[in-house]
């Protein structure tokens, strides 16, 4: 009787075995089943089951942090009463370069494994049906949201009946062994300076000189809390030292968990099987990085540049495109006012000595090319000390526009005749000036540079977003060469020789031509006050328009002899001290509250734009529509030329309109650390920035000098 009970037990098990091995789904680009390590369960029992993903080639998935874009694979549950599934046992990823961004995630075939726990009243010689529905994002060059509903169905043996194996068994003893094992026998520790981190992993026993260690990879399980493309691993005479760097705007941790993976299955350097184990790294603050002695580098991965026209750029590249971004920033349009100062400059230069217009050139060159080196110290120091922070960042200051405003105006003034330098000054300091012209010509450049810090020029986004995240060596020298673009032509015209020949003789023409240069710094004047007041808002618009009525009053004064000698100098001084101080913009305003999500949604006609919501914008794409993302500023004067030229107009929103594509302004006046991260992500660091969001598809980045024809071919990219 045993003996038949047996052989009706196995031919059981062998009817059964089709609905356990249940019919894989095939996907457009990938093939997923549920499996089981063995081919039945007993009542109260646990055994691995795991969702098997087979990708096509050049397609991946996600880890449970999939770095920065993507989503993790996630499976909902329906199962019989009294039964459980674990979380998903990861195995160790893959980094996966994608232009400017490194993802987590796994490419060919893959094994999920979860612990599944039997009822404990489960009737031996029935079965277990189990539906997962599993939601995956696949990526190569586009994205696409995939899902399947999978089944398992597991037969209930008894107690005194030995599961046997499946045909996945083999691949699960494979996961057991690389499954991550806790760290021991090793001490983490995490570093903090700024924006600078350093992981240390030090063995608890030496380690013989000379002994090799593979190289390792980290994968923290927060996400959005290292910029994933930037790290450093050095070799320690006891571990390993990894330098990272936080994302601009994350909150350090208390502390860091993930996983440390050996390169070459290496198990035995942990003192294990496994070549994965799982860390938890406490922070502890210090005033600078320093590497252990004896460091060694082992290898270093640096974010690339973002593609310009699809192609990433090195080193090399980003200083040939910040040299022509240099060259063309002074055909920008917030680079025209300076113009002016510079084409007066040209005119009175016109018949002077070769030697004193080299040494214009030299004087006007080195204003440049130290501002622009000045701008980019302050880059790095700001974002080093953990600040979100990018280019034109120091007009995100209403305090700064404010003080550029009352320059300006004064400058305008001074071209119309109002008032002369001169009589401002001191008869010596007036005597030095008049002594040495290179003052005049080295202070045109840094006020070329002031003006042109809110633009961006073609090809000086991708360049700018290659510089600011890569060491100061690479950075300064990137910033030099956009210097260095800026100064050529201007100095290049000044050298030239033949430009002198064309000039008219001196005359009172040269005056009214001072006098009409003028009008350019008024309106130049006119913008800051407008920037300041989308800052700070009306009031404090208006008194900084008191202000300027009061610095006009102080220069006519002095011009008239109001406040002729020290003491006339030192009360205007004084005078204008106060002006500022009760001018100074106060705490700006709270930004004004927007409807979020979908009420923004909701409520806007066809062709509004919406303000920034990533999580607006992640339904949206979930939902397949397309978003075109403005990145802009108040204060950057090519993003309003593009405004109203463009994508303003009535034709462009006809277009978005008729393409259904929801329209979002990133407004990055004031400073917005999500905005920054946002424009870090595409490789960016500055405005204007355009992007389309297409489903599925890798974000496209427009020109930053647009055309209704280039926003048409960007929208006609959405046709299938």
């Amino acid at each position: 009787m045993p003996l038949i009970r047996f052989l009706a037990l196995g031919l059981w098990l062998a009817l059964l075995a089709p609905a356990l091995q249940a019919q894989p789904v095939k996907t457009d680009h990938v093939t997923a089943e549920l499996v089981a390590e063995r081919s039945a369960v007993r009542p109260g029992d646990s055994l691995q089951i795991g969702l098997r993903m087979l990708h096509e080639a050049h397609w991946h998935t996600y880890w449970r942090n999939p770095g920065d874009s993507g989503l993790p694979t996630t499976i909902a549950w329906t199962l019989p009463a009294g039964a459980s599934v674990g979380n998903i046992e990861w195995p160790a990823p893959k980094r996966l370069p994608l232009g400017p961004l490194v993802n987590y995630g796994f490419e060919g075939e893959l094994l999920l494994p979860l612990r599944f726990t039997a009822p404990a009243d489960a009737r031996p010689g029935t079965e277990l049906r189990l539906v997962g529905k599993a939601d995956w994002l696949v990526c190569k060059d586009v994205c696409i949201p995939e899902s399947a509903t999978l089944e398992l169905r597991l037969p209930v043996v008894d107690a005194a009946t030995t599961p046997g194996a499946t045909a996945w068994t083999p691949m699960f003893e494979r996961a057991a062994a690389q499954r991550a094992q806790p760290l021991q026998g090793w001490t983490a520790e995490l570093q903090r300076s700024g924006r600078e981190l350093l992981l240390t992993l030090q063995s608890d026993r030496p380690l013989a000189q000379g002994t090799p260690r593979p190289p390792v990879e980290v994968f923290p399980f927060a996400e959005q809390l290292i910029e994933t493309a930037v790290h450093e691993l050095h070799a320690t005479p006891q571990g390993y030292a990894l330098k990272m760097r936080l994302m601009p705007d994350a909150q350090p941790p208390s502390q860091m968990r993930g996983v440390v993976v050996a390169a070459s299955g290496s198990g035995a350097l942990w003192g294990g099987g496994s070549a994965m184990v799982e860390f938890a790294a406490p922070l502890r603050e210090v005033p600078r990085i320093v590497l252990p002695d004896g460091a060694k580098p082992l290898g270093s991965v640096a974010r690339p540049a973002a593609p310009a026209a699809g192609v990433g750029a090195g080193l090399g590249l980003a200083l040939l495109l910040a040299f022509a971004g240099g060259m063309l920033l002074n055909l920008m349009p917030c680079v025209f006012p300076v113009l002016s100062i510079k084409l007066l400059s040209l005119v009175k230069q016109g018949q002077t000595a070769p030697r004193a217009l080299r040494l214009h050139a030299l004087a006007y060159g080195a204003g440049v090319l130290l501002s622009f080196l000045a701008l980019a110290l302050g880059l790095i120091a700001l974002q080093s000390a953990g600040n979100a922070v990018g280019w034109g960042f120091q007009l995100q200051e209403p305090g700064l526009v404010l003080v550029l405003a009352l320059l300006f105006f004064a400058i305008g003034l001074n071209l119309m005749g109002a008032f002369e330098i001169a009589n401002l000054l001191p008869q010596r300091a007036a005597g030095w000036r008049a002594q040495h012209p290179a003052a005049d010509a080295f202070g045109c450049g840094v006020l070329a540079v002031v003006a042109a810090s809110p633009c961006t020029a073609p090809f000086m986004g991708a360049a700018l977003g290659f510089a600011l995240t890569q060491p100061p060596a690479a950075s300064l020298g990137v910033f030099t060469a956009l210097g260095l673009g800026m100064a050529v032509p201007y100095m290049t015209l000044v050298l030239a020789p033949g430009w002198r020949r064309h000039l008219p003789r001196p005359g009172v023409w040269m005056e009214r031509l001072k006098q009409a240069l003028a009008f350019p710094m008024f309106a130049t004047a006119v913008w800051l006050l407008w920037v300041l007041g989308q800052q700070s808002g009306v009031s404090a618009m208006a008194r900084v328009l008191m202000a300027l009525v009061g610095v006009a009053l102080l220069l006519w004064l002095a011009h008239v002899g109001g406040l002729r000698g020290a003491l006339g100098r030192g009360l205007g001084l004084l005078a204008l001290a106060g002006i500022v101080f009760w001018s100074w913009p106060g705490e700006a305003p709270p930004a004004p509250k927007t409807a979020s999500g979908a009420v923004a949604l909701a409520s806007s006609a066809p062709g509004q734009w919406l303000p920034y919501d990533e999580e607006m914008i992640a339904r949206l794409q979930a939902e397949g529509r397309p978003v075109f993302i403005d990145f802009t500023a108040a204060w950057c004067v090519s993003c309003q030329v593009n405004k109203r030229l463009v994508l303003d107009t009535a034709e462009m929103r006809a277009a978005f309109v008729q393409a259904n594509v929801v329209l979002v302004r990133a407004d990055w006046t004031r400073r917005d650390p999500a905005i920054t991260q946002a424009l870090g992500r595409l490789g960016r660091n500055g405005v204007p920035v355009y992007v389309l969001l297409g489903p599925g598809r890798e974000p496209l980045l427009l020109p930053e000098i647009l055309t209704p024809r280039i926003v048409r071919e960007a929208l006609s990219t959405l046709q299938p």
